[in-house]
């Protein structure tokens, strides 16, 4: 993916209900994989240094910001989302665009 502009599923919040998550996760990978979508962080246990952060952060890069976007609105989703905003509180979801650093 490098040398393009790329897409960021960035989210963070606490999560109250594990096993209504691990059922998220396993829904959700296999669709955010076909949008090209790849787990760069997930943790569970964040530590955070300044300001208020909820305990858990995932971020997911995709191929575009449009991949990105395409996933997140694929109808397929809808059911899904809502696994993970009953198994969550706090919070929040965001699409971010990124371009490449240059020297």
């Amino acid at each position: 993916m490098a040398g393009r502009a790329q897409g960021y599923l960035i989210g963070n919040f606490t999560v109250t209900d594990p096993e209504l998550m691990t059922q998220y996760s396993q829904l959700a990978g296999p669709l955010a994989e076909s949008y090209g979508g790849e787990v760069i962080v997930a943790v569970s246990d964040l530590a955070t240094v300044e300001g208020q952060a909820q305990s858990t952060l995932i971020v997911i890069r995709f191929p575009s910001l449009a991949k990105a976007e395409a996933f997140y609105q694929d109808p397929a989703y809808a059911p899904v989302r809502d696994l993970r905003v009953k198994a969550t509180t706090g919070g929040y979801l965001a699409l971010v665009p990124s371009l490449p650093i240059r020297p």
